[in-house]
Parts: structure tokens; C-alpha cells; sequence
């Protein structure tokens, strides 16, 4: 009889993004997998990020960050810098912005990896495409509303 060592254990959200804070918080970083579409076509659902401790001088226009709001936990992509507040949007998002106080983004996403290996997150092509995607929103939405 053969017993497998690797277990899937399911946590409730909070449970889990408290663990996580803690390893934050030491300064550690730590990879989990993006669950959902919200940041589709950049990261998909199973795709694995690392995430590190959030440092203000890594809060630049185009990196994707984990976030706590009120809606819940979130990785999304920073659009707008202001004095104290982020703007957050997923790439796949068509109209929803998250309006965040710096304090509430944990961590950055410092590398990220599918199944044919590392998605290159930070390059300057990268960020200027995403760029592209979050402003043709309103086409993508018209697009959206013709398929229908």
C-alpha cells in the first residue's frame, strides 16, 4: 500500500492570506497560485507567483500586486499612483478599479511561472501591453457586447 505525501489541504481565504501575511511580514517570500481570471491573458488560473514583502519603492505603475479589501484579497495590476492611494485593475477586468490606501497592498509580485515556464512580468514590453489592454477597455467591451 502506497500513501502519497502530498495532500491537498483547502483553507478559507482569510485563513490562508493570514498565514501568508505572517511569511510576509518575516520578509520572506512566498509562491502561490493565482486562482480566477481577473488578470487573464497576462496570468492565468494555476500560473505561480512569488510574492515579496511590499517596499515603496516597488510600487510602480504596471506591476501586479496582492492586495487586502474590503471585497477581499486580490492580485491585480497598479494603474494609477497617487499621494496615498493605488489604483488597481485586473487586466481581464472590463469597467472595475479598486481605489486602495498604500497600506493595504501586501506584496509584489516579483516573478511569475506557467507551465512553459517564466512569464516575464516587468518588461518593458510586458507593462506597456498591459497598458495597451487596460486602455482599449471600451473597445473591449463593445467587442463584448457585439459577441452577445
Amino acid at each position: 500500500m502506497e500513501i502519497s505525501s502530498k495532500k491537498k489541504i483547502t483553507l478559507a481565504n482569510n485563513l490562508f492570506f493570514e498565514e501568508l501575511k505572517v511569511y510576509l511580514d518575516k520578509g520572506q517570500r512566498v509562491t502561490i497560485r493565482v486562482a480566477g481570471n481577473s488578470m487573464n491573458p497576462f496570468l492565468k488560473h494555476g500560473d505561480r507567483v512569488v510574492l515579496k514583502p511590499i517596499e515603496n519603492a516597488d510600487l510602480k505603475l504596471g506591476w501586479i500586486v496582492l492586495a487586502d479589501t474590503e471585497q477581499g484579497y486580490i492580485l491585480h495590476r497598479i494603474v494609477k499612483i497617487m499621494d496615498d492611494e493605488i489604483w488597481l485593475a485586473g487586466d481581464a477586468n472590463l469597467q472595475q478599479i479598486e481605489r486602495l490606501k498604500k497600506e493595504e497592498v501586501w506584496a509584489i509580485v516579483a516573478e511569475a511561472f506557467n507551465d512553459k515556464g517564466k512569464i516575464d512580468v516587468h518588461s518593458f514590453l510586458t507593462i506597456n501591453a498591459a497598458f495597451i489592454w487596460y486602455w482599449a477597455r471600451p473597445v473591449r467591451r463593445l467587442l463584448n457586447w457585439i459577441k452577445k
